[in-house]
């Protein structure tokens, strides 16, 4: 029989806060969140520097978000290690690893999650050290963390570009109009 690790602080964080990146990836991906509705009701009415405000404030509430969940990933990475968990390895050998080197491995994370696979594909690397394959259930989290990234980024994308089409849309109308 598999015998489980004891629940720690660490890993009882570890699982809430991929509940939670999951939860918010999937929420902001495939739904309208209020401001995001809000934003493109202003823009239908007219475009002005207010709204233009705006939307970079709209963008910028999301980049906090994932800004925070870099550090809270980071945080928990370490102190996963802290508890006597081998999360991390290089050239397939457990390796513990400083503050410095988690942030570039998930930095890593975020880029692989970012370009989608270009780095993958490339086999570009930001990091020195990588997960370790026999800690399956780190493999799961840093998975979803850099999904969290992925999702994120792309309905930032998706929104920007439906945004600035309709604020595209309506200078023209009124450029018409003016004339």
């Amino acid at each position: 029989m598999l015998a489980l690790p004891p629940l720690t602080l660490s890993i009882v964080f570890a699982l809430a806060f991929s509940v939670a990146m999951m939860v918010v990836a999937l929420t902001l991906f495939f739904t309208h969140d209020r401001n995001h509705d809000d934003l493109e009701q202003s823009v239908d009415f007219s475009f002005s520097r207010d709204t233009l405000r705006r939307a970079l404030n709209y963008y910028r509430i999301m980049g906090y978000a994932m800004l925070a969940a870099y550090v809270l990933f980071v945080i928990s990475c370490l102190h996963l290690q802290w508890d006597g968990h081998q999360v991390f390895a290089r050239d397939g050998t457990p390796v513990w690893a400083g503050p410095f080197q988690v942030m570039l491995f998930a930095l890593d994370l975020v880029l692989r999650g970012g370009f989608f696979d270009f780095m993958q594909h490339f086999d570009l690397k930001v990091s020195q050290i990588w997960m370790n394959r026999n800690a399956p259930a780190f493999v799961v989290y840093a998975f979803v963390f850099r999904m969290f990234f992925a999702l994120t980024l792309l309905r930032m994308l998706i929104s920007f570009f439906w945004i600035y089409s309709k604020i595209t849309r309506v200078r023209d109308a009124e450029r018409r109009i003016g004339k």
